[in-house]
């Protein structure tokens, strides 16, 4: 496995939230399994996919 900083988890997240939504329609399976993997990643941080998102935005600033 990567040994990813908790930033770069964030960003990770931030990306399959992204795939989640676009391909909801097209690929539900995949879509579905992508918004898995990101709540998983943020559990691993204690966080809501909601809480790694807003953290995300607050180290963009």
């Amino acid at each position: 496995m990567f040994d990813r900083t908790p930033q770069e988890d964030l960003l990770v997240v931030e990306a399959l939230v992204e795939f989640s939504h676009r391909e909801r329609d097209r690929r539900p399976g995949r879509s579905a399994r992508a918004w898995v993997m990101a709540k998983e990643i943020a559990g691993s941080h204690g966080l809501e996919v909601e809480d790694a998102l807003g953290q995300l935005d607050q180290l963009s600033r």
